[in-house]
């Protein structure tokens, strides 16, 4: 498994983790601690008060985004009955959404992290609350299709697809064929959802990073690979007509999660984020 990869999924439960633990948590995922573990959890909370607000904001806003999206496109009893998490990590929606009756859910992520979130749920054995099936891929590998339809994915049926925090840790060719894949598994009225950063924030968070490093080489994470600055056409151009793009900004102020000292602009990247939904295209 990608040490980085990892890390980067343990430092996502952190966060959840941390959140959880508030009065005013925006989600609660009881999980969380567990799959993050105690030294993630210590490193993460070593962190400069700054740093660490600075850094769960975007996490926060977009776990909570993305809980309301499911919920709502699975809730009714016409709702989708089918959810694909691309790039799943260290997610627990399965276990801590209150899904309807006969939703499916798949989680797809490299063999060796499913292999340890597995590991790591097994002592508490937690029940999913839908039917849960994983399924180990590499998006780079054009076979990952079919090994979602081998675990029983049905194209015939109406899917939300959620690709949360995947598409910037990818390079823009499997970007693309990402979205075309699911564009091609996805029947009419199919949904897709997923957090885009723009061009310039691909080297600064980079740059960002590698600074983290310098001082204190324990830091870990993936680089990101791809932005766009137009994720309208982006969507567009691979099957998939937008409906709506949120901004983080918005969300932190609607929930009255401001940050609002300056400084932190001069230390921390302020990266062009969004969270778009989107339609399969006819």
């Amino acid at each position: 498994m990608d040490n980085d990869v990892a890390a980067t999924a343990r430092t996502t439960a952190s966060i959840r983790a941390r959140e959880t633990a508030r009065a005013d948590a925006l989600f609660r995922d009881p999980l969380a601690e567990v799959l993050a573990g105690p030294e993630a959890m210590a490193a993460f909370g070593a962190m400069p008060e700054a740093v660490q607000a600075r850094s769960s904001l975007y996490t926060i806003m977009r776990t909570r985004v993305f809980d309301d999206w499911l919920t709502s496109t699975t809730a009714a009893a016409a709702g989708l009955a089918q959810v694909v998490l691309l790039g799943a990590g260290f997610d627990s929606r399965a276990f801590r959404l209150d899904w309807r009756t006969g939703v499916a859910l798949w989680e797809l992520d490299q063999a060796a992290l499913l292999a340890a979130k597995e590991a790591i749920l097994a002592p508490s054995a937690p029940l999913p609350g839908c039917t849960r099936t994983t399924v180990a891929v590499d998006f780079a590998d054009a076979e990952w299709p079919a090994a979602l339809q081998a675990a029983g994915f049905r194209p015939e049926l109406q899917t939300a697809w959620l690709a949360e925090g995947l598409f910037p840790y990818l390079t823009p060719h499997v970007a693309a064929s990402v979205l075309d894949a699911a564009a091609a598994l996805s029947a009419t009225a199919s949904q897709f959802a997923a957090d885009l950063v723009d061009e310039d924030s691909v080297a600064a968070r980079n740059q960002y990073l590698a600074r983290l490093r310098e001082l204190g080489p324990a830091v870990k994470g993936a680089p990101f690979q791809f932005g766009t600055n137009d994720p309208t056409q982006f969507l567009a151009a691979h099957g998939w007509s937008t409906l709506t793009i949120v901004e983080p900004a918005d969300v932190a102020a609607r929930f009255g999660r401001v940050i609002e000292e300056p400084e932190l602009r001069i230390t921390l990247p302020l990266p062009r984020l969004s969270f778009v939904m989107a339609r399969r295209a006819l």
